[in-house]
C-alpha cells in the first residue's frame, strides 16, 4: 500500500499548491543592503499562500530574496517578498522553490499580505485551475 503524498519526507509543503499559469509574475532580486535589480518576468508553475513555484532561465541563488508583483484576473500585488528554497533544472531553465517572507518571520508578516496572497490563492482554485500540483518542491 502506498502512504498519502504528503506523508512522504521529501514532501515539504504545508498545503497543496494550486495550478497558476494564468498569473503573470515579475520577480526582482533584492539585495540585504536593499538594493533591487532589474525586474525579470517569470512563469508560476503554481501557487499557495505560503509559496510557489516559478520557472525561468534567469539565475537565482538558493537563499536569495525576492519581491515579486502579481497580474492577473482580479489581481494586483505588489512587493510581496520571498526566498528562493530550492531549485532544480527543468525543461524550460531551472524551477525554483519559493517561500514566501510573511510566514518565515514575524519581522514581514502583515496582515494585508497574508490577505492578498490567500486572495490569489483563491483565486487561482476558483478559476477552474484548481488541480493539485503532484510535483514535490
Amino acid at each position: 500500500m502506498q502512504e498519502p503524498q504528503s506523508l512522504l519526507p521529501m514532501e515539504r509543503r504545508i498545503k497543496e499548491r494550486h495550478h497558476a499559469q494564468h498569473l503573470s509574475v515579475t520577480a526582482r532580486a533584492v539585495s540585504w543592503f536593499g538594493v533591487r535589480r532589474a525586474p525579470v518576468c517569470v512563469e508560476c508553475v503554481d501557487f499557495n499562500r505560503y509559496g510557489m513555484a516559478i520557472e525561468t532561465t534567469h539565475i537565482f541563488r538558493r537563499g536569495e530574496r525576492i519581491e515579486f508583483s502579481f497580474r492577473g484576473r482580479y489581481i494586483s500585488e505588489q512587493g510581496i517578498l520571498g526566498t528562493v528554497v530550492s531549485r532544480t533544472p527543468s525543461r524550460h531553465g531551472t524551477r525554483y522553490g519559493i517561500l514566501f517572507a510573511y510566514c518565515q518571520s514575524p519581522r514581514y508578516y502583515t496582515r494585508q499580505t497574508d490577505n492578498a496572497l490567500a486572495r490569489i490563492e483563491r483565486l487561482c482554485s476558483e478559476l477552474g485551475l484548481n488541480q493539485p500540483t503532484a510535483e514535490a518542491g
